[in-house]
């Protein structure tokens, strides 16, 4: 397996004060843990700036949705014109027009600091995505007001599919979603542990094809499901001796292990016989 150093770190980032002030109120690690694995292994993939930006512009829509909204609902009357006999005439809501008038300020007031708290709250979303790759697992974490973490054996991955939709291949990004061999097969939701979804990648396929790696290294040295393993485990008696470093009651108990694992096996394939032919 490819080994590395992290990688594809945030650009641009959320001054340090106002960072630490939003990780201790929300009460968030900055960096999680790196999952099971060989230490030189671990690569940390980010989320793309590009990500970011896209985003930036489903939350600008949105805030600005939320703005006409506000403007409409406080403009302290609603015309209605209708046909009289002197011409049109206007109808006004009248008894919303002083409420809406004295409260249209305040609501003003309340939209530019959530505008600009949940910019805030956006960026660090944004810096706190991380995913973690090591020959072993891989890990996702993501979140700040309800903090996700995925912990995902590479030996247990059934399926790996690179998706991109049309506003995010304008930006260059794509998600990446993994399904472990629990989930295969099944239409589960995104609250699935069977699921694993890392979004905002410009690095996709990197990615898929390092962990396409990892797990035939895994399988290759036989930490695969053991259904997929020999029938009988043989092992040669010069490396069980170079290995044991000569100690022949360790290569008993090793060998009685061996054929404890062989009848176990045997019994196994004899009663699903027996159930199919039943």
């Amino acid at each position: 397996m490819t080994t590395g150093s992290s990688e594809g770190a945030p650009s641009g980032r959320m001054p340090a004060g106002l960072k630490r002030l939003l990780l201790r109120l929300f009460r968030v690690d900055e960096r999680p843990e790196p999952p099971p694995g060989s230490p030189e292994s671990l690569r940390t993939f980010r989320a793309s700036p590009r990500f970011f930006r896209y985003s930036l512009l489903k939350w600008g829509l949105g805030q600005a949705g939320a703005l006409f909204g506000l403007v409409v609902s406080t403009l302290g009357f609603l015309p209605i014109a209708f046909w009289a006999d002197e011409g049109f005439e206007f109808l006004e809501f009248g008894p919303w027009t002083d409420f809406t008038r004295a409260l249209g300020p305040l609501l003003f007031v309340l939209f530019l600091v959530q505008l600009v708290g949940s910019l805030a709250v956006l960026r660090l979303g944004y810096e706190m995505r991380w995913y973690m790759v090591s020959d072993r697992a891989l890990r996702i974490r993501y979140g700040i007001y309800s903090v996700r973490e995925q912990t995902m054996t590479v030996v247990n991955i059934q399926n790996m599919a690179v998706k991109r939709g049309p506003l995010q291949r304008l930006f260059g990004i794509a998600d990446l979603e993994i399904r472990t061999a629990s989930g295969a097969g099944s239409d589960d939701d995104e609250d699935s542990l069977s699921r694993g979804l890392l979004q905002g990648l410009d690095n996709a396929d990197e990615l898929r094809n390092l962990l396409l790696a990892a797990l035939r290294q895994s399988r290759d040295a036989g930490l695969g499901d053991p259904d997929d393993q020999p029938a009988v485990l043989a092992v040669p008696a010069a490396s069980t001796e170079d290995r044991v470093s000569g100690g022949s009651e360790d290569a008993s108990v090793l060998a009685a292990a061996s054929d404890l694992l062989t009848e176990c096996r045997a019994l196994r394939r004899t009663v699903a016989g027996s159930t199919e032919a039943s």
